[in-house]
């Protein structure tokens, strides 16, 4: 059977000496020679072998050279070759930005350039120079790169040369330190080239245009989004998002890189007389629960092939249309709960993410008291951090790939429209569409990340999303954001918080 005319096929030694020596052999008869010698012994095969060897490489060569021509095999320089005549290059790692706040037993002054330092030795940098007083937040920027300079608040970073009267160590404001990257890899690269190819950007300015621009101007942008013509004619709207982190599910870009960066590199790169509008996105956090198929434990009666639910009977349950939520926090290990029925003390086994560590504990219960509704559980590890509204589940095996694939879900959307004005959508409404990349609403792609998660997901579907506005109890429909109330104003992007996997 012949190859496809679009594979690109390469023989292997042993292929290219064996026509050879066919085409040898087939020469020779027809001048006579009644049967030609090409056996391995003979001069021939010698030496076809030896030039099979020789050739094998240069026809595996071309393998190379054809990925390296091709956007979706070519990687490193050869990616960034192909894709800089589009005007694209390779984020570099970036540093975090933001706030720390400043002590000091008197006003002080404090320098454009004032370095502090992490634990880690990671560097920071004021970018505002001026008098505070005990109290304020100072702008920083870090001078280090990646994602490890990302600071959560409360962190300490201690002042290289303290400022007069001031303290050696300034805590991390409120928000922390944010939008710390590494650099670009091929993947996240050949994405943003892709998305151009589809859509090539133009001498007149058009919407690509503009998202190349914005993504370019700064690490911290992940993806760029723009809604044209939405406040009238000649005008534009860049919304830029920044890329979640393993500790911060945040999309906003920190303000002190907003007006610092972003939004003079664009003004300044843009040749199109359309009056800007540059902003990040607005977070929304949103809860979610599912009903999720998987094989029952091996002690369940009747007993279960394994790999999914770790008890026989999983607990908490839902009612169907609520996931089961801490209601009271009396300590890390006493938590009151609207479970209708109750657990089974030290047979239980119970999961909760964290929204501080981004990361999924576990506990068994211990201890079970109080009424449908209310019933007060007891923990052998305590589950540091939680609060009122978390949700907990039963344990499964896999759930930490569970969460991963609804976290890396929630990591694709991009922010939703700006207005439901039908006419201003015409030309106004989000590029690239949300049906196309970048999904805005919870809905059928999250589902499917998770269905795929494993082998052993028979099913899952929605019993509960939230944002807060809109509540949803029903496995069907959308849950889309809404716009916000001014159309100047940063788009809404959805970002996850409580997540719960509940047994069918």
């Amino acid at each position: 059977m012949t190859s496809p005319l679009y594979t690109f096929t390469v023989r292997d030694p042993a292929t290219i000496r064996d026509d050879m020596l066919r085409g040898i052999r087939n020469a020779l008869i027809a001048r006579g020679v009644p049967n030609p010698n090409v056996t391995p012994d003979s001069d021939e095969y010698v030496r076809a072998q030896g030039l099979a060897n020789e050739l094998a490489v240069v026809e595996a060569n071309c393998i190379l050279k054809a990925d390296e021509a091709m956007p979706d095999t070519a990687t490193g320089e050869a990616l960034e070759s192909r894709a800089a005549p589009y005007g694209l290059s390779k984020r570099p790692a970036g540093g975090s930005a933001g706030a720390i706040v400043f002590s000091s037993s008197v006003a002080s002054a404090v320098a454009a350039g004032s370095l502090l330092a992490d634990g880690a030795g990671l560097t920071y940098r004021v970018t505002t120079s001026g008098s505070y007083a005990n109290g304020d937040t100072i702008p920083v920027v870090a001078v280090s790169t990646g994602a490890a300079t990302n600071r959560a608040a409360g962190d300490k970073l201690r002042w290289q040369n303290a400022p007069a009267y001031s303290a050696p160590d300034a805590d991390v404001w409120l928000g922390g330190l944010v939008n710390g990257t590494e650099a670009e890899d091929n993947e996240t690269f050949r994405a943003r080239f892709f998305a151009v190819l589809q859509v090539p950007p133009n001498a007149g300015g058009n919407w690509q245009t503009h998202a190349i621009l914005a993504e370019q101007s700064s690490p911290a942008v992940s993806k760029a989004f723009v809604y044209p013509a939405l406040e009238g004619g000649a005008t534009v709207h860049v919304a830029v998002a920044a890329a979640p982190t393993a500790t911060n599910k945040n999309r906003d870009v920190a303000p002190i890189t907003m007006t610092g960066t972003i939004i003079p590199t664009l003004l300044g790169a843009l040749f199109s007389p359309a009056e800007t509008t540059i902003t990040t996105v607005q977070n929304v956090p949103i809860d979610v629960a599912f009903r999720m198929d998987l094989p029952d434990a091996a002690s369940a009666s009747p007993p279960g092939l394994g790999g999914g639910w770790l008890d026989g009977s999983p607990w908490p349950v839902t009612n169907g249309t609520q996931p089961v939520m801490i209601t009271a926090v009396t300590s890390t290990t006493v938590l009151t709960t609207n479970a209708m029925t109750p657990p089974q003390a030290g047979v239980s086994r119970i999961a909760w993410l964290s929204t501080l560590t981004w990361t999924v504990y576990s506990a068994t219960v211990i201890g079970v008291t109080g009424t449908p509704g209310a019933y007060v559980i007891t923990l052998d590890k305590p589950f540091v951090g939680v609060g009122v509204g978390a949700f907990i589940w039963p344990q499964s095996v896999q759930q930490d790939r569970y969460v991963a694939a609804i976290l890396a879900a929630f990591s694709l959307m991009g922010p939703g429209e700006k207005t439901t004005n039908t006419r201003a959508l015409v030309r106004g409404y989000r590029h690239p569409p949300p049906s196309v990349a970048w999904p805005s609403s919870i809905g059928s792609s999250m589902r499917k990340a998770l269905t795929d998660a494993g082998d052993e997901v028979a099913a899952a579907e929605y019993i509960y999303r939230t944002d807060g506005v809109t509540t949803l109890t029903a496995g069907s429909g959308l849950l889309t954001p809404q716009p916000p109330y001014n159309i100047t104003l940063a788009p809404n992007q959805y970002t996850p918080r409580n997540i719960g996997l509940y047994r069918t």
